[in-house]
């Protein structure tokens, strides 16, 4: 290995070839070539930050904090510098040294995704929970499809508010059919550092009849970019709801702001009703703009709905307006036996979702949908849900 150097003749060859050496299995080798060359050309930048990156990334960090202070000592705006530093301070047990770095870059150079970030595990690391959500905040709306800042956002406020406990009231008329829809439901969730789980008790009441369902959701984190959905509910009476209700799905971040997913849900009757899913989602600004297919074979043949949500992110916390239009015999998610018995629907909704401070949290839904049904054709359907939600 030593007889390359001699063939190292110009700087550009010096940092591929140490590269190369440290990728290999060979630092020692890399970081013995960095010295000779650093011999030679003290004063080259490029060598003493790459020289000190590889230290770092042997645990040495006293030498190569020296070796990041000499390249700011006459360059202050090395951003590569910078980071290895901050680096350097957050492997070291200094996460105050690493955010001083890392604001001060920040009023130097003005707004940078990756100095923000940088900053943002910092204060995280300082248990300053807070004081990073607002840096993740900022960051989003220079860079609203910054995926690690919006994985580090949700993450973040997860650990702030492990607990959450919902309560949703869902009232439906149908014109030209008698009997509205009564729906109440709690649900307690708990963020885990796999994911967070949910359970929910439903009720509803219509024609005099009630129906109870309870449901536990799950939505693992598979790596970064990629998580899941996995529900199962089980209504004893059967009643208003399916016996069974089964859902599986799962997402993945794709380049330039998309996400996709497929997934199926299972209804279980008499006998078992299958449904399967997928969707395409593209983030425009601060809109996310989302085409989902449902997909229902049978013995006479298969059914096809499509819907189209467009959410417009607005400030902090999650908050978001969502508007929905679908077409088909399932435009949206069902869940009970009233939205499965559709043979034709053309929906609408716009929904809200605002934090009220905190802990607490508000989400309304106001739908229409013209429908026609398995004993009735020409349904207008009115829908109108409202859920308050503490999390601790």
């Amino acid at each position: 290995m030593a007889m390359m150097a001699p063939a190292l003749c110009h700087a550009a060859d010096v940092l591929a070839g140490a590269r190369a050496l440290s990728s290999s299995g060979h630092r020692a080798e890399a970081i013995q070539l960095l010295e000779k060359s650093l011999q030679e050309s003290p004063d080259d930048p490029d060598y003493r930050v790459l020289y000190a990156l590889m230290l770092s990334w042997d645990g040495r960090y006293d030498e190569s904090r020296k070796q990041f202070e000499m390249v700011l000592a006459k360059r202050p705006d090395y951003t590569d510098a910078i980071k290895g530093l901050i680096n350097v301070e957050m492997w070291s047990g200094h996460p105050d040294r690493a955010e001083q770095l890392a604001s001060r870059a920040l009023e130097r150079k003005g707004p940078s995704a990756d100095l923000s970030y940088v900053k943002a595990k910092a204060l995280v690391a300082e248990h300053r929970e807070k004081d990073a959500l607002d840096v993740l905040h900022r960051l989003l709306e220079d860079d609203p499809l910054n995926q690690a800042a919006k994985e580090a956002e949700r993450d973040l406020l997860q650990s702030m508010n492990n607990w959450r406990v919902d309560y949703t009231h869902t009232y439906e008329v149908f014109e030209h059919l008698s009997g509205t829809w009564n729906e109440n439901d709690v649900s307690l969730g708990r963020s885990t550092p796999l994911g967070s789980a949910y359970v929910t008790f439903m009720r509803a009441d219509r024609f005099n009849l009630h129906s109870n369902l309870t449901e536990a959701t799950f939505y693992p984190h598979i790596r970064s970019g990629t998580y899941a959905y996995l529900g199962f509910g089980y209504s004893r009476d059967g009643t208003l709801f399916p016996n069974y209700r089964i859902g599986a799905e799962i997402f993945q971040s794709l380049p330039h702001g998309m996400e996709m997913s497929v997934g199926f849900r299972k209804f279980g009757f008499s006998s078992w009703t299958n449904m399967y899913t997928g969707s395409v989602g593209k983030y425009l600004g601060k809109w996310l703009v989302t085409t989902r297919v449902f997909l229902s074979p049978d013995q006479l043949g298969s059914t096809r709905s499509v819907s189209v949500a467009a959410r417009r992110f607005l400030h902090h916390q999650g908050d978001y307006i969502d508007f929905r239009f679908g077409t088909g015999a399932s435009p949206f998610d069902p869940r009970s036996l009233e939205e499965l018995q559709n043979l034709k629907a053309v929906s609408g909704y716009v929904q809200l979702k605002k934090s009220l401070g905190p802990h607490l949290y508000w989400n309304m839904l106001a739908g229409l949908a013209f429908e026609n049904r398995l004993w009735q054709a020409s349904v207008e359907h009115y829908v109108l849900q409202s859920t308050i939600g503490y999390a601790f």
